[in-house]
């Protein structure tokens, strides 16, 4: 028993990248994940808010530096048309859209609802945040244009007559100032519009499905990557390279496979997606197929390249696990990267994840092909490149020790 003990020991011991690995990446993916939730049920939470004022009245400016000054949004105020503001949601530069677009004083019924909420569906949760955040402002810095909102229904009703709202009015703009930061209840100033075509059920499903086939991809690639190592301890690959140009047909061979395996993967991800959620595959089936190899041919060439890196299975092991996960959590895999804190967020754009969700997204978006689907593809295809290139040399280094 001590002596089998002692074997794993010395194993572990002599192979310094594996220890490395094996103690370094899961307190660092504990940071990762603590960060994230965090972030995401606590304070540290800001989403990012495209603010649109069509109006410019007085309470609509005074609520517009109310939401300036709300620690849990981060602001872009757009000057331009209700299109601009949908185009930030669609194209992910904000998380969510306002548009004030009539007067906060109006009464109801008396043309649309003040403030329009435009929403990203794969964004939803996001909607009611900031919802909460615009209902906060409002009670805590415009508490006469909550209370007169309530008025207006009370007078709608009957209850009081002309002359008793006017004093009421009176009074609660003198108390205004007294009042902030007390909150009350007010009617319904909202209504929403979606950016895209994308129901939001669909909306959700279509960034889940293309966060866990990015996750399962890189998975299975890594495994079906490791007969790399196997094959080099075992000799294979010696009596392989022998063969004029053995290195590059090895890889292109395990390549080939790992593409394959990796665009049935993600059909029967995206198929339940499909069946039991009706995301509509079949109406882009193009772009989804053309992402669905893209993000495979990742997988597969990122995979090649970490396996030809790695010089034990210990190794391999570890970079399979704890190093995917890694790249889950951070790339929006594991929970979406807008609940993730602006740092986090950015740093998100390094990894393989990130890109391949924001390629099954886009492609699932109705109408032409977006430039943002292009970049991400573009992008995809060079981590594919260079992953296969730095593989390729790796085994070329071997085949000449």
């Amino acid at each position: 028993m001590i002596a089998a003990a002692r074997v794993m020991y010395l194993s572990l011991i002599r192979d310094r990248a594996a220890l490395a690995m094996a103690f370094v990446l899961p307190p660092l993916v504990f940071i990762i994940f603590a960060t994230i939730f965090v972030s995401a049920t606590g304070a540290e939470l800001r989403l990012h808010v495209g603010l649109l004022d069509m109006v410019r009245t007085g309470s609509s400016q005074r609520l517009v530096a109310a939401l300036a000054a709300e620690p849990g949004i981060r602001m872009t105020q757009t000057n331009g048309a209700l299109e601009d503001l949908r185009n930030l949601v669609r194209g992910g530069m904000v998380d969510v859209g306002i548009a004030l677009q009539s007067d906060l004083e109006t009464q109801s019924g008396q043309g649309p609802p003040p403030i329009l909420v435009v929403e990203d569906a794969a964004r939803a949760l996001a909607v009611p945040i900031v919802i909460g955040h615009v209902q906060k402002a409002i009670n805590e810095h415009l508490p006469d244009v909550a209370l007169g909102r309530i008025l207006a229904d009370v007078e709608t009703a009957g209850a009081i007559t002309k002359e008793e709202r006017a004093f009421l009015d009176q009074a609660f703009r003198a108390q205004s100032e007294e009042r902030r930061g007390s909150g009350f209840a007010f009617a319904a100033l909202f209504s929403r519009e979606a950016a895209t075509g994308i129901g939001v059920a669909g909306g959700p499903v279509t960034y889940y499905a293309g966060a866990i086939a990015a996750v399962f991809l890189l998975f299975a690639a890594m495994q079906g990557a490791a007969t790399i190592v196997e094959e080099r301890q075992s000799g294979i690959i010696e009596r392989l390279m022998i063969a004029p140009g053995g290195h590059a047909k090895l890889i292109a061979g395990k390549f080939v496979f790992l593409l394959v395996q990796g665009i049935v993967q993600a059909s029967i991800i995206f198929g339940f997606a499909w069946l039991l959620y009706g995301v509509d595959v079949v109406g882009s089936f193009r772009a989804w197929l053309a992402s669905c190899v893209v993000v495979s041919a990742m997988a597969a060439g990122l995979s090649l390249a970490l396996c030809s890196l790695c010089t034990s299975t210990h190794q391999i092991q570890i970079m399979s696990s704890f190093g995917v996960l890694l790249l889950s959590a951070v790339g929006g895999s594991m929970v979406p990267r807008f609940l993730m804190p602006e740092w986090l967020q950015q740093i998100g754009w390094f990894t393989p994840n990130a890109w391949a969700i924001e390629a099954f997204q886009d492609a699932l978006q109705p109408g032409p092909v977006e430039p943002d689907l292009i970049t991400a593809w573009a992008v995809l295809s060079a981590v594919t490149l260079m992953s296969l290139l730095i593989a390729l040399g790796l085994m070329s280094r071997d085949s000449q020790k």
